[in-house]
């Protein structure tokens, strides 16, 4: 595939070096290699049907073609080999009939999963599926159990789609529905940022907030940050964890991350904040009454989504510093939302990491591809490693050729470009030209 010795993050797996954000997620992930999910038998038709061919046939595009993206690929933001659109006319089974779909979040409300689902709502129609309804669907629960359990029941019995993909409200209390869907309807999982306890899944792709690669890496970052500052065993300090829901693995493992590295610097002393809900308001009010009960506080760590809630939180009690003032407080979190990205480009937050939900919902997506319509063995798990983003790279930081999501056209979907992997994913970028192979025709 071009390009792809300029990528930073490899993508089947969409992300990086190796790119899931809330709600009873999975626990750590495993360690070593498991054993591939042995792949269902190709179906071959007995019938060839004339595979779909792009709408100009032997043209290729790439995102440097794409208007839209002119200017992020002159910057260098997107690389302009990426191939544009690369699974149209894909997910269309040897009979000629489309391949169903349904996917489900924990939530809505939070940031990444908002911007994955629009993410899969403009690729779905873009690759022959139609409208949302008949062939596809994506559904928030609000963070309620009966709400996704209901999910996975009502669309096995008014859709039967060829796969579900789940980012879960919960690890062990999904296990039996997850479990009917596959050992008794046949009907595959794949599980994204917040899994689900059981084997029963085909894979799990998600960031390892624990480390090595998690959110170790932020912790790394801040005992930099606070030595360049001036601290040390002479001049020690408080930082304040701003935590996320307590009872959901992905916060748990968050904090489990940052304190393997901050638990090793004795000079550094944690204050542990209140569940924020990962709400960007809730996240202000906290930030402001922690720092005002605790003027000693020289930084701040949030576990992940609302963490952009900081800086007006830090605003409203008049301590938001740029980055070089002496009293400027340390802004740092998991997340590359929105809000949080503005707020570094502006000089007063000072970082975040690439974890967001757009990451692992695109490798997950294709990890299924490769599967279900590929016929493809992959792995029980796929990990997505953090990328500290900061103003020194922001710029040109790039995840499988793009930049994070919100370095492109705030609200432009329809230009995204589907990222390209990278060997260490184990398998190629599915294609139009792969599926008509491995189909037989």
């Amino acid at each position: 595939m071009r390009g792809m010795k300029r990528f930073v993050v490899p993508l089947m797996a969409v992300a990086v070096v190796v790119i899931l954000v809330l709600a009873g997620c999975a626990g750590p992930a495993p360690t070593t290699p498991t054993t591939p999910t042995t792949p269902t038998t190709p179906t071959t038709p007995t019938t060839p049907t004339t595979p779909t061919t792009p709408t100009t046939p032997g043209e290729k595009l790439t995102a440097a073609d794409i208007p839209e993206l002119a200017d992020l690929v002159a910057r260098g933001q997107v690389d302009g080999d990426l191939e544009w659109n690369p699974w149209e006319g894909f997910f269309v089974k040897p009979d000629g009939s489309p391949y169903k779909i349904a996917y489900t979040c924990s939530t809505l409300e939070v940031e990444p999963m908002a911007q994955a689902v629009k993410m899969l709502e403009d690729w779905f129609p873009r690759v022959g599926l139609g409208e949302k309804g008949e062939n596809w669907t994506t559904f928030g629960a609000g963070f309620n159990l009966d709400y996704q359990i209901g999910f996975f029941e009502d669309m096995a019995a008014s859709m039967n789609p060829d796969w579900f993909m789940c980012h879960s409200v919960s690890a062990e209390l999904e296990i039996p529905v997850v479990e009917k869907m596959v050992y008794e309807l046949g009907i595959p999982v794949f599980t994204l940022d917040c899994g689900i306890d059981t084997a029963a899944v085909t894979s799990f792709i998600a960031h390892k907030f624990e480390g090595p690669g998690g959110t170790d890496i932020l912790g790394e970052w801040l005992v930099d940050e606070l030595e360049r500052r001036g601290y040390g065993p002479d001049n020690p300090c408080t930082v304040a964890e701003l935590w996320g829901m307590r009872e959901m693995a992905t916060a748990q493992l968050r904090s489990v991350g940052f304190h393997k590295v901050i638990d090793r610097v004795p000079w550094i002393t944690v204050i542990q904040t209140a569940d924020t809900n990962w709400a960007e308001e809730q996240t202000a009010t906290i930030t402001a009454d922690t720092v005002m009960a605790h003027p000693e506080i020289v930084a701040l760590f949030h576990h992940g989504c609302g963490g952009a809630g900081m800086v007006p939180g830090l605003e409203s009690i008049g301590l938001l510093k740029p980055l070089e003032d002496p009293e400027h407080i340390i802004i740092a979190s998991n997340d590359a939302e929105i809000a949080m990205w503005d707020s570094i480009i502006d000089g007063v937050a000072d970082t975040c990491s690439s974890h967001g939900g757009v990451e692992p919902t695109d490798v997950c997506l294709q990890v299924a591809m490769t599967n279900v319509i590929l016929g493809q063995p992959v792995e029980s798990f796929y990990q997505c490693p953090f990328l500290m983003i900061d103003k020194s790279n922001i710029d040109t930081i790039q995840i499988g050729g793009v930049p994070p999501y919100p370095g492109l056209p705030r609200g432009r979907w329809d230009v995204w470009v589907p990222c390209n992997p990278e060997e260490a994913y184990g398998f190629p970028q599915p294609s139009l030209e792969m599926r008509m192979t491995y189909q037989g025709y």
